[in-house]
């Protein structure tokens, strides 16, 4: 369970996340797991960098959070105070939570929803309808770029919905 493989005494645990480690429980799909993995790379390796570099160009730009911002932060549970690590990602149209752990989800919110917001250097807290999210921020001064890029795509999106006589 360590994800070191033996075969090729790699240790991919850190670069396979955790959503997908966890499907492979017993050792055989896991040893398969590490074994294509680290396959894929070793045939990487022979490839001109120029050419890595545009796939990666290419693979970045069709990722769902291209052209965002993220930002690393700690959300803890309200009804059982259990901490999670997150990403705060900020786009154009919405932010969404997203568990840096697990890479899945948490929540998606179109800033017109948001009723309030605040921040400290280190913090941020956001109401949405029923729900109030608290997420202590890594970065100070990102924290302070956070907030201002919150403030700017709700007084942007308040504007454009709001109605005109």
């Amino acid at each position: 369970s360590s994800g070191i493989n033996a075969e090729y005494g790699v240790n991919t645990a850190p670069f396979i996340p955790e959503n997908i480690r966890s499907r492979f429980k017993d050792e055989p799909s896991r040893s398969k797991l590490t074994s294509e993995f680290v396959e894929i790379w070793q045939r990487l390796r022979d490839v001109p960098s120029g050419v890595l570099f545009r796939k990666y160009c290419s693979t970045l730009e069709r990722w769902k959070y291209n052209r965002s911002t993220l930002f690393r932060g700690l959300y803890s549970n309200p009804k059982d105070g259990l901490k999670t690590s997150v990403c705060v990602n900020v786009s154009e149209k919405k932010l969404t939570i997203i568990n840096a752990d697990k890479l899945g989800i948490m929540e998606v919110v179109e800033y017109d929803k948001i009723q309030s917001f605040g921040g400290s250097p280190f913090s941020l807290t956001l109401k949405i309808a029923d729900k109030t999210f608290s997420i202590m921020l890594v970065d100070k001064h990102k924290s302070y770029l956070l907030i201002e890029l919150l403030a700017a795509y709700c007084r942007r999106t308040h504007s454009l919905t709001r109605d005109t006589p």
